[in-house]
């Protein structure tokens, strides 16, 4: 029986994930539930150590992709429409962290311009989050990033954006086999705190401690 160590919604916090990774036995499975950019000051370095962690482990390291992910690769296909948005969100720190890693004279070019030099320079990086996976079935577990649509029975009848976006599934009952484990929702909008919440039935667990708001 495999043990899975899950980490959700670093937001940039390369400090906070590095000092997390120190808990992490390299027998188990890592499984980082979306959302490793935005907000933070670090994601250029957050999405680095991904990858590398991924080169280094292989299939032990599992990456689904989270709605930051999705709104960053929208900005960099639609940036006109999208730039306001994303900047909204937590997209400003991103492109200034990718931004740092450029000659400086990018960083005086307009938004707009700065992403097609940032979309040829750092293509591996996007398709490394663009191949993130929608959620991942491992044993009993169903590992999302946002949730699932819990009115289903069965998982793949959920809309592809539902794993990156839903709010509130954990309040219906989860039909599946499977217990979702789920980030996206920091836990203290479900239970008045910050530590992993368990749903009475112990068919939900909600991971996302808040950490760019909280520290944990």
């Amino acid at each position: 029986m495999k043990n899975y160590f899950i980490i959700s919604d670093i937001h940039g916090q390369y400090k906070a994930f590095e000092q997390i990774l120190t808990f992490w036995d390299q027998k188990d499975v890592l499984v980082l539930l979306g959302d490793l950019i935005d907000r933070g000051p670090q994601s250029y370095e957050v999405v680095q150590k991904v990858m590398d962690l991924k080169r280094q482990y292989g299939e032990q390291v599992v990456f689904c992709k989270g709605n930051h992910e999705e709104m960053l690769l929208d900005f960099i296909e639609n940036p006109g429409q999208k730039h306001a948005f994303y900047y909204k969100y937590g997209g400003r720190e991103t492109m200034a962290s990718f931004l740092r890693y450029l000659p400086v004279e990018v960083s005086e070019l307009d938004p707009i311009d700065q992403v097609q030099i940032v979309k040829e320079k750092f293509a591996e990086e996007l398709d490394f989050l663009n191949c993130g996976k929608l959620y991942e079935i491992a044993g009993n577990l169903l590992l999302t990033h946002a949730g699932f649509d819990s009115s289903c029975a069965a998982v793949d009848e959920t809309p592809e954006e539902n794993f990156l976006w839903i709010r509130q599934h954990y309040k219906n009952e989860n039909k599946t086999p499977f217990i979702n484990v789920f980030g996206h929702t920091p836990v203290q909008h479900i239970h008045d705190s910050n530590d992993v919440w368990i749903s009475e039935d112990q068919k939900y667990i909600g991971i996302d401690g808040g950490c760019y708001f909280t520290g944990q």
